[in-house]
């Protein structure tokens, strides 16, 4: 029995902040003891049980995170698309893990191309390893599911701190959010420019940066 490691994402969508990359491993034996502290998908989980479970998976395996920040989105997506980006950080995360086994939730359709991707990427002495990738593995594999809990505790942890930063509640930064798209436009009428941390790809931040320069001609 070896190491195992699972690799999943929090943070893939929204328009305001990083997108973190989790990772977690464990021996192969320790499972079951991940799986009894009730890790599951970490978006079906309480906030407070979320952190209750990340801080206790800490003694029971080690975690890992990779951080790619908006404007590193940005700059890379002159280059590559959003699967390509992540597929970056997991590998980021298996080399650092070194595990044995590698399970990561599927970003895109075809497990076994992802997979050769992934391998491309990283050094020969993965080439051997097992490889595991599929769509919600993170509901499937326990490990996967903690990897899952490390992300999103550190995406929501990222948002909280922006929040104070800005001294504005703008709920998820996702663009479906109301609050995200008004706490925007108030920032770009009272500053004339975007938040640092916008990813300005995103077709979200291009409408309102267009609606504030059309808004802008009508005064004039």
């Amino acid at each position: 029995m070896g190491k195992i490691v699972g690799i999943d994402e929090a943070g893939r969508g929204p328009v305001i902040g990083s997108l973190f990359i989790g990772g977690f491993m464990a021996d192969e034996k320790d499972l079951e003891n991940v799986k009894a502290l009730g890790v599951k998908d970490s978006k079906k989980l309480s906030d407070k049980k979320r952190e209750n479970i990340a801080e206790k998976l800490r003694e029971l395996g080690e975690p890992f995170l990779k951080e790619i920040t908006a404007s590193e989105i940005d700059e890379l997506r002159e280059i590559m698309s959003l699967n390509e980006i992540e597929m970056q950080g997991f590998t980021d995360v298996i080399e650092r893990s070194d595990a044995d086994k590698i399970i990561v939730d599927l970003p895109e359709p075809n497990a076994e191309r992802f997979i050769r991707k992934m391998k491309k990427e990283l050094p020969e002495r993965f080439s051997e390893r097992e490889f595991v990738a599929e769509h919600g593995a993170d509901d499937t594999f326990p490990i996967v599911s903690a990897a899952s809990i490390i992300a999103k505790s550190a995406r929501e942890s990222h948002v909280d701190q922006l929040k104070q930063k800005y001294g504005y509640d703008f709920k998820s930064g996702y663009p479906h959010d109301q609050p995200t798209r008004d706490f925007l436009k108030k920032y770009i009428e009272e500053q004339g420019e975007l938040p640092s941390e916008t990813r300005m790809s995103w077709s979200t931040a291009t409408d309102i940066m267009e609606e504030a320069e059309q808004s802008g001609l009508g005064e004039f």
